[in-house]
């Protein structure tokens, strides 16, 4: 057998090996799995918000007002979100991220409001500014995780940055003078989650979590939850179409010895339901 034909059959030999190789690098990859993902959205935000900020020297509660409807508080935004998720075996996940949620408003008052130790008297021009941005740290458990469908239960914990400005415009009579409010709120919840492949690069997850509290003066209620259909490109990026519902009624009473679960400073009552539509891009490195 000559030198040539024994090159050309080696040739067809390694060509042979290399292609299962180069096909199996070209199959799609099973995105239910990876170890780190990065999802970056921008996201429409729905806003419907009461508050209530007691007097800190008084014992007469404050007045409980719609950030919306009495304050000028846009109910609507668009605002970034982002988040980030780590996989470090099969069943287990933890995920991190941050949505921003911050407006303003101008309203002149149809009634007389009293916010923290302020009273803002009925036809005053006030100028307002909200922050609900939140933090969320999300673990997962998967006790179903097959190639296709991943089920499991859900533990979320987050913080809710609340902090509400007022502001009275200057008039003849009185200068301006303003109030303001903050408040780091922690939230909770326990529920399910479902993720599934339904077809060769589209991917649908929903989640549900819920949880009631009640803690020496603190009382809270939150629900949560939300859905996303996502579609892959590559195995490295594709594009999510979500939808995210978070509604949180938190009440702070006050004590007789000014402490309580939160410590001193804010007292009041806060119920906050927030919707979001999200479009972003999904990474996969």
């Amino acid at each position: 057998m000559s030198v040539v034909r024994l090159s050309r059959l080696a040739f067809a030999a390694a060509l042979g090996a290399a292609l299962p190789a180069t096909v199996a690098a070209q199959e799609i990859k099973n995105h239910l799995y990876p170890t780190l993902e990065l999802d970056l959205s921008g996201t429409v935000v729905l806003y419907n918000t009461t508050l209530r900020v007691d007097p800190t020297n008084r014992p007469a509660l404050g007045t409980e007002v719609s950030l919306e409807n009495d304050l000028g508080a846009s109910n609507t935004n668009f605002q970034p979100r982002g988040a980030l998720r780590w996989r470090p075996g099969r069943r287990h996940e933890i995920e991190v991220g941050f949505l921003r949620a911050i407006r303003s408003g101008d309203r002149a008052l149809d009634r007389t409001i009293t916010f923290r130790d302020t009273t803002f008297n009925v036809g005053v021009t006030t100028t307002s500014s909200f922050r609900t941005s939140q933090a969320f740290l999300n673990y997962r458990y998967a006790f179903r995780a097959r190639d296709n469908s991943q089920i499991g239960a859900a533990l979320g914990l987050g913080v809710i940055f609340l902090k509400a400005t007022l502001t009275a415009a200057a008039t003849a009579a009185t200068n301006s003078f303003s109030s303001e409010s903050k408040l780091n709120g922690p939230v909770a919840s326990i529920g399910l989650y479902g993720r599934f492949r339904v077809g060769e690069s589209w991917y649908l997850e929903a989640d549900g979590r819920g949880v009631y509290v009640a803690i020496s003066n603190f009382t809270g209620t939150i629900v949560e939850g939300g859905a996303a259909l996502r579609k892959f490109f590559s195995n490295t990026f594709g594009i999510e179409f979500g939808y995210t519902l978070g509604f949180y009624k938190v009440t702070l009473d006050r004590t007789a010895s000014g402490s309580g679960f939160l410590g001193e400073g804010f007292t009041g009552a806060f119920k906050y339901t927030v919707n979001g539509l999200r479009a972003g891009v999904v990474i996969q490195p």
